[in-house]
């Protein structure tokens, strides 16, 4: 993913997280606010906190998490999406459940 293509800076997600509608799964939540350029790439952002586990839980849960969006490029153009794992996401077993919630939140988004 380039740079373009994430929310790197903690006023844009603070902007998505207030401007935002909540789509929920069963692992992760989305918040989706337009995006800040018309007409631009769909930005995303990944938050997974410390009621996740420690670090090499949360680690893991962003890795599958990137990984699966970059084989299946789901952000919609001019949309900023912040995605947040939730406490169960850590017991997930692999790239196919995660893939598998993120495919349900990736229909809701795109229903937006």
């Amino acid at each position: 993913m380039t740079k373009s293509m994430r929310l790197r800076r903690r006023r844009e997600f603070l902007a998505v997280q207030h401007a935002g509608s909540k789509i929920g799964s069963r692992h992760f939540l989305a918040l989706v606010a337009p995006g800040t350029a018309v007409g631009s790439v769909g930005r995303v952002g990944f938050t997974v906190s410390k009621r996740v586990g420690n670090a090499v839980a949360r680690n893991r849960v962003k890795r599958l998490a990137r990984e699966w969006l970059r084989t299946h490029g789901w952000v919609p153009a001019g949309r900023d999406v912040v995605v947040i794992a939730k406490d169960s996401a850590a017991s997930l077993d692999g790239l196919a459940e995660v893939g598998a919630d993120l495919a349900r939140l990736r229909d809701r988004v795109a229903a937006w």
